[in-house]
């Protein structure tokens, strides 16, 4: 029990700790910081606001289709009340699985789509953030080496 009580030396305190791994780690750490530099914030409210964006794309597609599939199967219902025959009955039912497959089908292609724009969407800011923090980082680096 003692043994999980036991103080985690600081970073700094880490023994084998190099100068440049240092450097590195206080870049990083400044990169991210919101204080100074709130561009990181920035690209996560930019990712927020494309997840809200596709999540509401989903939702109006999924409401979409959901109407269009009820009003598909209130008009097989009522065909089917007019049928004179079982093998009308059966050719009705028959289209209207059909038709039911392929607009599920069509259906999952309209919502990976969405998906797939919504997660390029959301991962431009964080990816052209973390690029211009590991120009930043490239530049403080190889500048110190000369200094």
């Amino acid at each position: 029990m003692a043994e999980s009580t036991k103080k985690i030396p600081r970073s700094e305190e880490t023994a084998g700790e190099t100068p440049a791994l240092k450097q590195a780690a206080e870049s990083l750490n400044r990169a991210f910081a919101v204080p100074e530099n709130s561009g990181d914030l920035d690209a996560f409210l930019q990712a927020n606001e494309e997840i809200m964006k596709g999540m509401a794309a989903l939702s109006s597609e999924m409401t979409d289709f959901s109407n269009r599939r009820l009003g598909e199967f209130t008009k097989r219902s009522e065909s089917l009340v007019g049928c004179k025959d079982v093998d009308q009955a059966f050719r009705i039912q028959y289209e209207f699985a059909q038709t039911a497959t392929q607009q599920y089908l069509d259906q999952t292609n309209n919502l990976l789509a969405i998906f797939v724009k919504m997660t390029q969407n959301i991962w431009n800011p964080l990816q052209e953030h973390t690029r211009q923090a590991l120009r930043d980082l490239t530049k403080e680096t190889g500048s110190s080496k000369h200094t």
